[in-house]
């Protein structure tokens, strides 16, 4: 019913029911603890990084930005995906606007989502006071759905959520178009922590 290979800017998030929701949000936890062993397995198993700490730090973070880096592959848009993009961008012949014509492969965009799990993992034992929970919200008096509408989040009592999944395939793209490295992944998450234990605190 649901798969790894899940891009967080699809339009199948925002159409979902509540009652789907929490489906898809209870698949995804079932599945964690399980991605995490296969993630682990998978650096362990790469030339190099059969060292690598994994005790859930941020520091392990470090090591595993750099498997990542090396894990990224893309592929071209079909010409379906491509139509869509044209039309999300609002794409005009007279004014073209310039955006990639590639996106992740599924195995990447699988390899993210159990990336984003770990990096949840570490962000939740360092704030005990988050923990995943389906993102159900409205933004303001429209009630307009969250941008992770639909998706598993960190959330806890006065902090703006965080999309783990979210996070780490932006930096999937970042690598992926030369503008980021895998060390960026800890750098983002001392960010976020610093944001957040600033809001929790007022």
């Amino acid at each position: 019913m649901f798969t790894l290979s899940y891009n967080v800017n699809s339009k199948v998030h925002r159409v979902r029911e509540k009652k789907e929701v929490d489906a898809f949000f209870s698949w995804f936890m079932s599945v964690l603890p399980g991605c995490l062993e296969e993630l682990i397995a998978s650096v362990k198993e790469t030339e190099g990084f059969a060292d690598w700490q994994t005790d859930y730090t941020p520091g392990s973070l470090l090591r595993l930005g750099d498997w990542y880096e090396t894990q990224i592959k893309t592929r071209p848009y079909t010409s379906e995906e491509m139509e869509y993009m044209k039309h999300i961008m609002r794409f005009d012949e007279d004014r073209p606007i310039e955006f990639d014509p590639w996106t992740l492969t599924s195995d990447t965009l699988a390899t993210s989502v159990k990336m984003g799990m770990y990096y949840g993992e570490v962000f939740r034992r360092r704030l005990p006071f988050m923990e995943w929970k389906p993102c159900k919200l409205g933004n303001g008096k429209s009630k307009k759905p969250n941008v992770d509408y639909g998706q598993p989040v960190l959330d806890g009592p006065k902090v703006i959520h965080l999309n783990p999944v979210s996070v780490c395939q932006s930096v999937a793209f970042g690598i992926a178009r030369g503008h980021k490295s895998g060390q960026y992944l800890h750098e983002v998450f001392e960010n976020n922590v610093k944001l957040r234990e600033n809001m929790h605190n007022k």
